[in-house]
């Protein structure tokens, strides 16, 4: 069961370090599925799957470079003939108050085999009848249980918690996160044709129980209220991360710090064209409370640089 969860976290991570263009209009968003999270809701990331895979560039610079399934994940697909990689579409990930998480697969699959798999392969497996739907789960006494149920075309994990919340609003309407107005205003903000956005509310204890950044890091991101991150691969890549800050001067103090740490890095591959060209892709700037980073790159400069860090770790081998 523990790998639904971590290809989807793989999906999520591969659209994120891309990076896209920005069309005019702004994006429609999955209403349907936006409406199985909880208006409490505090973040939303999207990834359009099938879009990226349909793009040449991904392709090229990530899909074809993936390392080789684990030997269970192969079994997986055998058994099931769900390929994850291709049979995956859209991925939306909800960030539920503090502790909770809630992950939305829509995929092509049959639901039988799926879950004859993971009732023959899966250790400790518990499940659990809620409205009609059985749901799989480690330890459902646990402090922080988890969960999975496969219903129709959907995949829905994550906390137990979040994944009773989904299929309370498939049973009977309830307020989700459509009712967030402050929620749904960042989410249309988003320009379309992005593969990959998220939008919503930035709090550090999300992150668990991570130590404090020191001193004026640790101020700055404490600061950091909300914001948005939008991608598009086509021939190129580009994208854009907006943060919003809870005073102007703490948004300016953060993109002095970037753009400080922007020269310095500018200088150290100042001898390094292609680097260097890399670097002139990314733009910081301030406008009030909130800071904007724009990051832009032609396919061939990403591909040249694919090139050398290849070439690289080919002569780090020859020299073993």
């Amino acid at each position: 069961m523990k790998w639904i969860l971590g290809v989807t976290a793989v999906a999520v991570v591969i659209g994120i370090v891309a990076t896209i263009t920005v069309p005019a209009q702004t994006v429609t968003p999955d209403v349907s599925t936006l409406k199985l999270f909880p208006s409490e809701t505090q973040g939303i990331a999207f990834v359009d799957v099938a879009g990226l895979r349909s793009a040449p560039l991904f392709n090229d610079l990530i899909l074809q470079k993936l390392p080789a399934l684990p030997p269970h994940v192969s079994e997986f697909v055998a058994a099931t003939g769900f390929d994850v990689k291709q049979d995956v579409d859209k991925v939306t990930i909800g960030h539920i108050g503090q502790r909770d998480a809630l992950v939305i697969v829509q995929a092509r699959y049959d639901k039988f085999k799926v879950e004859q798999f993971v009732q023959d392969h899966a250790d400790h497996l518990n499940t659990e009848t809620y409205l009609g739907r059985v749901i799989y789960t480690g330890n459902p006494d646990a402090d922080h249980a988890g969960g999975v149920a496969f219903i129709d075309n959907l995949i829905i994990a994550g906390s137990l918690t979040g994944v009773k919340a989904a299929i309370d609003r498939m049973a009977a309407p309830a307020l989700s996160v459509v009712d967030n107005t402050d929620l749904m205003n960042s989410i249309r903000s988003i320009q379309s044709g992005n593969q990959v956005w998220a939008a919503g509310k930035f709090d550090v204890n999300m992150f668990g129980n991570l130590p404090a950044a020191p001193g004026p890091i640790g101020q700055l991101g404490s600061s950091l209220q909300g914001g948005t991150y939008q991608m598009r691969i086509d021939q190129d890549v580009h994208g854009q991360a907006t943060g919003v800050f809870n005073t102007a001067d703490m948004a300016k103090a953060t993109g002095d710090t970037l753009r400080g740490l922007l020269a310095m890095g500018k200088l150290q591959v100042s001898q390094n064209p292609t680097f260097a060209q890399l670097l002139n892709g990314v733009d910081v700037e301030n406008n009030g409370t909130s800071l904007t980073v724009n990051f832009a790159a032609s396919g061939d400069l990403l591909k040249q640089i694919k090139d050398l860090k290849d070439g690289a770790k080919a002569g780090l081998k020859l020299g073993r």
